[in-house]
């Protein structure tokens, strides 16, 4: 047995032994990027309504709380997905599973909140960070589609889900640092479509992940057919070769994040 092989058997048992529930898209860095973007194209006055919001926690920036409803999983609170066939099978108006609200849902229910000067400063905070996230998250092709990316994948040495390698590796394999993220992102040229819902937002999710990541893999689920194979493979370039879709996704999500805060706070 090789020293890579000897590495992959023990590997893959902690891989999948581990819960297929995905982590928080892009990541902090990706979610800090985004926020970043956002709070460099609100109004002078929305900033100001939201520094206010901020300063109850002492924090200063979006992109300081832009990670905060990862820590609040626990039943009842909002689903981080909103979960579109890639199958082009009609979604339900609820698309994602259990009962908390699906992103989408989430944000519809939390922006009239933000909104209101009527609510309490702590539960338009609250709201606050709900959007912040949730915005960050529909763009995350695999948090807006049906699989959500349960294929485990031997990338390297490492055996990790497809879902953990979008949430983390594609944006931090090219940086760590948020800030430059965002300016490169914002200064790139690029030209990305704007406007939209968060229910269009997944849609537009779950038709990327179908022709950009189950172009090579499997759709698959882990309690229903098709059953997930054990292990498939991708080169260590694959962050790489992904980051331009990534980048389009978050500069995507801060400018509409911005959209939606000064249009919710003008």
């Amino acid at each position: 047995m090789t020293f890579k092989t000897r590495l992959l058997a023990l590997a893959l048992p902690i891989a999948l032994c581990a819960s297929p529930s995905p982590a928080g898209a892009w990541g902090n860095v990706g979610h800090a990027a985004i926020a970043t973007i956002a709070e460099a194209n609100l109004q002078p006055a929305v900033l100001a309504k939201i520094q206010s919001l901020l300063a109850q926690e002492g924090a200063t920036h979006l992109s300081d709380v832009s990670s905060w409803a990862d820590s609040q999983r626990v039943p009842g609170t909002p689903i981080h997905s909103t979960r579109i066939p890639v199958d082009g099978s009609e979604a339900p108006a609820h698309a994602c599973p259990d009962t908390g609200l699906c992103a989408d849902e989430a944000i519809a229910y939390y922006s009239p909140i933000l909104a209101s000067t009527q609510q309490s400063a702590t539960a338009r905070l609250e709201a606050l960070k709900y959007i912040v996230h949730l915005v960050g998250d529909l763009h995350q092709p695999l948090h807006g589609s049906d699989p959500i990316g349960y294929n485990n994948i031997v990338m390297g040495l490492s055996v990790k889900t497809i879902h953990t390698i979008w949430d983390k590796d594609v944006v931090e394999d090219h940086s760590e640092d948020p800030a430059a993220i965002a300016s490169e992102l914002m200064s790139n040229g690029v030209t990305v479509t704007l406007g939209g819902t968060p229910r269009s937002w997944a849609i537009e999710s779950s038709d990327m992940a179908r022709d950009q990541i189950f172009d090579v893999l499997s759709p698959c689920y882990t309690t229903h057919s098709p059953i997930c194979p054990v292990v498939e493979t991708l080169p260590t370039t694959y962050p790489a070769q992904k980051y331009p879709l990534a980048a389009q996704r978050m500069k995507q999500a801060g400018y509409r994040l911005a959209a939606l805060l000064n249009q919710l706070l003008a």
